[in-house]
């Protein structure tokens, strides 16, 4: 059993009294050509250059021995031998094999998903090793954590993506992290953040229906099942709503979704509205959740 006197908990405490201090990484200042435009330069919409830029991080992160726990590593008497490969990963997991090797012209967005996906799953940071001096063979990794390593490796692609054009991200965290999801507009990627980080009574279910409704390949469907999903919540709460919101305000929250072919099949519902409609009443009803989230928080204080 360790105590606050052992040098290494000293070490990460002297660590942790200073991390607010510590440098942040942070982007370049503008260049010429930026500076003169006065703007910053347009995110890179290539599919082609973003493949180039995440195979370039995979094998950067290979290198350094990322995902040495599942594929092995190079070694001069072998003792980085595993009974698999990445074309291996790639084949077993998804049947794409080739992407490995494959040109980035020949991939779509569907081949760069599932590239970033599946090494996602395979990740795990070193973090006890030795070093085998012959021929200068180099540190060979012993011990891995998975849990760190998928979440340096979430930063790293995170970091790419978001300065691409795509709209695409790797899920942090819910029910669907280390997934391919759409990237959530302006201020409302960080409620979706408050939410799945929230202790919420209606957690699952809020997880579960921001999956839905964010997934790369959502449908319709998919997008009416994840308010049906926060409406039933809200319908838990209506006594919350109608005590601490005005009547009219409660009745106007549930007719959207009673009105509207969204929770019933109703012959006088409409349908006439397209998937911007959708959008807005997931993003609202996904803001009152969070409101009456913190009415019962204040309540139960």
């Amino acid at each position: 059993m360790t105590s606050p006197s052992d040098p290494p908990v000293r070490w990460l405490a002297d660590l942790a009294s200073v991390a607010e201090k510590l440098p942040q990484a942070q982007r370049p200042r503008p260049y010429y050509s930026q500076r003169e435009s006065g703007a910053q330069q347009a995110p890179e919409t290539s599919l082609r250059s973003t493949v180039h830029r995440a195979r370039a991080l995979v094998r950067e992160l290979h290198g350094d021995h990322y995902f040495a726990d599942s594929v092995g590593f190079e070694c001069y008497d072998n003792h980085g031998d595993s009974d698999s490969s990445p074309e291996q990963e790639l084949e077993s997991r998804v049947g794409k094999a080739h992407l490995w090797a494959a040109e980035p012209d020949t991939w779509s967005e569907a081949d760069l998903c599932d590239f970033i996906e599946v090494f996602h799953d395979l990740a795990a940071r070193p973090t006890q090793g030795w070093t085998h001096d012959y021929s200068g063979c180099g540190w060979h990794p012993t011990k891995f954590s998975r849990k760190s390593g998928q979440a340096l490796y979430r930063w790293r692609m995170n970091q790419l993506l978001d300065s691409t054009g795509l709209g695409l991200r790797l899920a942090d965290s819910g029910e669907d992290i280390g997934r391919m999801v759409r990237l959530a507009p302006g201020e409302l990627g960080r409620l979706i953040d408050e939410m799945l980080d929230s202790p919420s009574p209606a957690h699952d279910a809020v997880a579960h229906a921001i999956a839905l409704f964010r997934s790369r390949t959502g449908t319709r469907e998919e997008h009416r099942s994840a308010i049906v999903a926060l409406a039933g919540v809200l319908e838990e709460r209506r006594a919350l709503l109608t005590d601490r919101l005005l009547s009219k305000d409660e009745d106007a929250l549930f007719e959207i979704a009673n009105k509207y072919h969204v929770r019933h099949h109703k012959a006088d519902q409409r349908t006439d509205y397209g998937p911007e409609f959708l959008e807005w009443i997931f993003y609202w009803y996904l803001a009152t959740v969070r409101l009456t989230d913190r009415l019962i928080s204040d309540g139960s204080r």
